[in-house]
């Protein structure tokens, strides 16, 4: 599927989600009837064995389905900026697949081989750099990665919103991916306000991540060899 958006325009990210509204928002039955998490992880399509990396994940809502999708041999990595998150996480080391990494900003450090399948459940709205974000994730990807992002869209009307700032325009997402290189292989149903979009890496990594000379005589050579 090829994308043709306009260039992405320079948003301001959404503040980051406070680990006290956790309770309230992140966890319970009510979060599990809109959100359905059993479709959503199955629409990931994850295989036995996969390694497969949560990226923002919070409480660990995901975690015990990923868990059980990857099985014994396959590996999760949850992992999150905010360090009040991370005993929440730290429980899920007992599932024996599960590894719990403190992330940054910019950077989710993500342990190597690279992973199957990257996931960012409600969290892409807060990315600060996302164009730089997206192409950071590429150097965890192999050339079959699959990336899901779920997030809300301010222009989808419905009965159960986003908590005020904290969505993203689907159009906005699609184009800040393009620009770094991944391309959209398909769309799933979505919960009420939301879209579910799973990109693949695009076969124009060249030209989306330019390889810089690091000095003259590499620029010399570079241009030796055209």
């Amino acid at each position: 599927m090829t994308e043709s958006l306009h260039p992405p325009r320079e948003r301001l990210p959404s503040s980051l989600f406070s680990p006290g509204r956790a309770d309230e928002l992140l966890r319970g039955p009510h979060r599990d009837l809109h959100q359905r998490p059993e479709k959503l992880v199955g629409a990931l399509r994850i295989q036995p064995g996969d390694r497969v990396a949560d990226i923002g994940a919070g409480v660990g809502y995901l975690t015990p389905l990923l868990s059980r999708a990857v099985g014994p041999t396959g590996r999760v990595v949850s992992e999150e900026i905010q360090r009040e998150f991370l005993p929440e996480l730290e429980r899920f080391r007992s599932f024996g697949n599960v590894e719990v990494i403190l992330g940054s900003p910019d950077d989710p450090r993500l342990p190597g081989p690279p992973m199957d399948c990257l996931v960012l459940l409600t969290v892409y709205h807060e990315v600060r750099n996302p164009i730089r974000f997206l192409r950071t994730l590429r150097r965890y990807s192999h050339s079959e990665t699959r990336l899901a992002i779920v997030d809300f869209d301010p222009d989808i009307p419905s009965s159960t919103p986003a908590p005020i700032g904290h969505s993203v325009p689907e159009r906005a997402v699609r184009s800040e991916a393009a620009a770094a290189g991944w391309r959209l292989d398909r769309r799933e149903q979505a919960s009420a306000g939301q879209y579910f979009l799973i990109f693949r890496p695009s076969t124009r990594l060249e030209r989306a991540l330019p390889q810089r000379p690091t000095n003259a005589h590499a620029v010399r050579t570079q241009r030796a060899d055209r």
